[in-house]
């Protein structure tokens, strides 16, 4: 141009969809986006709550409810991934995921619920083809344990049966209240010989030394029955959580009337509807000061065992941290396609690269899986 310079025009930021930006974790995580410089397109169905949000953090908004395949393709058609916090992903996950492959957007969520990360794992050829990576299980619910689960089994590669349990002092959202009443009638669920088995609510219950001190534990239905079955093949997996003595005897006691009366989908509704009310959710005090204890367990069949501790932020505080860095490197066109755990993703070591996270060795000698640690009923 007659030997003007000229200034290379500046490259516009990858553009990602935040939907269900105006619920408790999307909110967080929207705050967290814009506080790093990042310009998340913040989308739900809730036009004034979204739009407030918007306006809060100076971001940019849609508004598009998942009833209408089309419509939700229409909105992502300039997305290259959408990051989808809005639960329960049981009934949310497969119309945004389906959007994703048909407009050839790359798919995150924050789910733990086992039916979804199954059907979604399922998905790897699809995605395949349609150059697209999904990864669910973005949040604490699994980021930390499936670490844990794939470095455990690095060091041990003849693994056959995994432990992974967690404590700490949990408060759930108002999301995280409604997937936990809809999940109670599905009873619990364990890993036995490579197949999803369901048991019974607190099946098995017993102490466990965590890197601080021991704690009461109960068998739970976490994601990683399915999750770290996909990321390390070993064949036999429970995964307990943190409960007092008193409650888990409460559990095993009223366990098969629980189930049989959250069935009722009069009652689903009720109390449902009856959670948006009562539950708000951890403070942000509680989120800044609260830390979680994880610790993993593996056997082979020679009885040799390892095991590891590790130690995260508060879990809502541990999703944002998780679900941005995973983000971010998507964005970075550094995941392939396919659908895959985030450790699988991200590499075992993962988490602990992540501020508030630590892993330590273990040196406890834990006795192989039988009697109280017993993969059969």
């Amino acid at each position: 141009m007659n030997g003007e310079l000229t200034q290379p025009a500046e490259k516009t930021p990858p553009c990602w969809l935040l939907y269900g930006a105006n619920g408790y974790t999307g909110k967080i995580i929207a705050e967290e986006a814009q506080r790093r410089g990042m310009r998340p397109l913040l989308a739900g169905r809730n036009r004034e709550a979204v739009a407030a949000l918007a306006e809060a953090l100076g971001l940019e908004y849609r508004v598009f409810d998942l009833a209408s395949h089309d419509e939700i393709v229409s909105a992502l058609q300039d997305v290259e991934v959408v990051l989808h916090c809005a639960g329960p992903f049981t009934a949310t996950s497969r119309p945004m995921v389906d959007a994703c492959i048909s407009a050839g957007a790359h798919y995150m969520d924050i789910t733990g619920e086992i039916p979804v990360l199954e059907s979604l794992f399922a998905l790897h050829d699809t995605a395949v083809h349609a150059g697209i990576s999904i990864i669910p299980g973005a949040g604490f619910d699994v980021v930390p344990t499936d670490c844990l689960a794939l470095s455990l089994k690095e060091e041990m590669p003849d693994a056959t049966s995994l432990r992974l349990a967690f404590a700490g002092k949990v408060t759930q959202s108002p999301g995280t209240w409604r997937a936990t009443l809809e999940a109670i009638p599905r009873c619990g669920a364990i890993r036995r010989d490579g197949k999803l088995v369901t048991v019974p609510h607190a099946w098995r219950a017993t102490r466990i030394h965590f890197d601080d001190k021991p704690r009461s534990v109960m068998t739970i239905p976490w994601g990683d029955v399915s999750s770290a079955w996909r990321s390390t093949r070993i064949p036999n997996i429970m995964v307990f959580g943190g409960v007092p003595r008193l409650s888990i005897a409460a559990m095993q006691l009223f366990r098969g009337i629980v189930c049989t009366v959250m069935g009722v989908p009069a009652l689903q509704r009720a109390l449902k509807s009856m959670v948006s009310w009562f539950v708000r959710g951890p403070g942000e005090r509680h989120r800044k000061t609260e830390v979680y204890h994880l610790r993993g367990d593996v056997w082979n069949d020679r009885g040799e065992h390892a095991a590891r501790f590790m130690v995260t932020p508060e879990g809502y505080a541990c999703t944002v941290l998780t679900s941005l860095a995973i983000l971010e490197t998507l964005l970075e066109g550094k995941i392939a396609p396919g659908v895959w755990t985030p450790a699988q993703a991200m590499g075992s070591g993962f988490a602990a690269t992540l501020p508030g996270f630590r892993v330590m060795e273990c040196a406890d000698t834990v006795p192989q899986p039988g009697s109280e640690y017993a993969f059969d009923s």
